[in-house]
């Protein structure tokens, strides 16, 4: 009767003290289930040796989950690999302490009564969110999440390819590099598509070069004709023909030019030469 008494006692015991409450699986379809009251949050791998010691502390903080009133949660990381590029998640385990959509890293120690506390006492009050550009809730980092689900097919596909089918390895990455090449040039078409739709270009305007060049002889010509006028200007209000202008101009070229002038000797060596004769 004593045996069955207290065995009774310990199965009833947690059901009255709000124990019992067993850890939920979150996937990448259910994960928006932690945007709403509070969650502590495990990612982890079951080849991790540290996510296997880890799991039986875990399970405890879930028992106590009821008493704290927060929800408790584990990812697999392998099978659910767009949260873990979601949550950006470099080592195993992590956790992460969420309320109402903000998330928060748990970094303190991984014993029960540290976790405990950290609910508890409000100690992740002390720790600073994740940046808004960062938050796994965000578009941008959804985009990394879907990333990180196409990595996980893409190695699917190559296990396939060379376990089940026999390709060799440098076959599949010829395979692979030839499927890149042509993505890229199927989206470089559809961003160029898109950017001439949203962007239309304009007509260029006709080129000015004859016009400019055209222009330029037509503004020398008229240089020409205008120091012509003003030449014809110059000698009628000297009342001097064009040509006499000219003329007298040439004569004062011709006497600004200093004459040479015979000395002496030379006179007298000409006039030798006379005699000589």
């Amino acid at each position: 009767m004593r045996a069955t008494a207290c065995l009774s006692i310990l199965f009833v015991l947690p059901v009255c003290l709000g124990l019992g409450k067993s850890v939920m699986t979150i996937t990448d379809e259910n994960w928006q289930t932690v945007l709403e009251g509070e969650w502590m949050l495990e990612f982890m791998a079951p080849w991790c040796p540290a996510c296997r010691q880890f799991s039986e502390t875990w399970s405890k903080l879930a028992d106590w989950s009821r008493d704290l009133d927060i929800s408790v949660g584990v990812v697999d990381v392998t099978e659910n690999p767009g949260l873990s590029g979601r949550f950006l998640v470099a080592a195993l385990p992590t956790i992460y302490h969420i309320k109402d959509g903000e998330f928060r890293q748990y970094k303190s120690g991984r014993k029960e009564d540290e976790l405990m506390s950290f609910v508890d006492d409000k100690k992740w009050q002390e720790v600073e969110p994740v940046s808004w550009y960062l938050s796994p809730g965000s578009y941008q980092m959804g985009a990394v999440g879907f990333f990180f689900k196409l990595a996980m097919k893409i190695r699917s596909l190559y296990t396939m390819m060379t376990e089940e089918y026999g390709i060799p390895e440098w076959g599949c990455y010829v395979i692979f590099a030839i499927a890149t090449i042509m993505t890229g040039l199927i989206l470089g078409l559809v961003i160029v598509f898109l950017c001439d739709f949203v962007f239309p270009s304009r007509p260029s305007p006709p080129s000015n070069y004859m016009y400019d060049k055209r222009k330029g002889e037509t503004n020398k010509a008229d240089d020409d004709d205008q120091d012509i006028i003003d030449d014809t200007k110059d000698s009628h209000q000297n009342n001097i023909p064009p040509k006499e202008v000219s003329e007298e101009s040439q004569k004062s070229k011709e006497e600004d030019i200093p004459k040479v002038v015979d000395s002496p000797k030379s006179q007298t060596r000409k006039r030798n030469v006379r005699k000589a004769d």
